[in-house]
């Protein structure tokens, strides 16, 4: 991938995750971490299923449909206390947003493709607060451009929101990559840009798509650009 210069993330669900021990202290139920990262994976494929069927759904219209399959995931099938409940984790998710908790390695990837030459970024749906959970995170250091939707004024998969992204970079949008873990999203937004679009983790996809396991296996796709190598 010798054209590629630059790679653009998706923050939530890519770089970083629900924090689970808060989700369950705002919820008042114990926290298992497995049970909650197959609660939180299988609450993302509802919602994918979603947004099919609602294709111009926004953010803030599925936050309410992921907290409350989470819970339901967990275990909470009484319908007044998982309402109950995700009132509680959404007036948490006010206060704090969840998605705070960077995943497994996240640093160490970012910092080896900055290493081999690649400039890095995020372009994510937020609520204004995306900049700050990645330092947070101690993961912006390593992110050239950060683009939330709130304050962008537009969102994925909307082009505009990627083209934004390449245009602060200065790049073509076909010298870049994005990382995303929704195809609806993430996959058919970037490409409608005219980036190349990777989709990471294992949700599946109506096609053929470029593929990362885990944001490590991006090291295998991106080797060090010739202008990084030693002389």
């Amino acid at each position: 991938m010798s054209d590629i210069q630059a790679i653009l993330f998706d923050a939530g669900g890519t770089l970083i995750h629900v924090d689970g021990e808060r989700f369950c202290a705002a919820a008042a139920i114990p926290f298992e971490a497995e049970r909650f990262a197959r609660a939180e994976a299988a609450a993302t494929g509802r919602v994918r299923a979603w947004i099919l069927r609602h294709p111009d759904s926004t953010d803030a219209r599925r936050l309410p449909l992921f907290l409350d399959e989470i819970l339901r995931g967990l275990g909470m099938d009484e319908p007044v206390a998982r309402e109950r409940a995700a009132r509680l984790v959404a007036r948490e998710h006010g206060h704090c947003n969840l998605w705070s908790r960077a995943v497994a390695g996240a640093g160490e990837t970012l910092g080896a493709l900055v290493a081999r030459g690649y400039r890095l970024g995020v372009v994510s749906n937020a609520d204004g607060r995306v900049r700050r959970l990645l330092e947070d995170a101690a993961l912006a250091p390593f992110l050239e451009v950060i683009l939330d939707s709130a304050e962008v004024g537009v969102e994925k998969p909307d082009p505009r929101i990627f083209l934004a992204a390449v245009d602060r970079l200065g790049l073509p949008a076909a010298c870049c990559a994005y990382v995303g873990d929704l195809y609806e999203i993430d996959v058919l937004g970037a490409r409608a840009a005219g980036l190349r679009p990777i989709l990471i983790g294992p949700d599946a996809a109506p096609e053929p798509v470029e593929r990362a396991a885990e944001l490590a296996d991006l090291l295998e796709i991106f080797p060090a650009r010739l202008s990084s190598l030693p002389s």
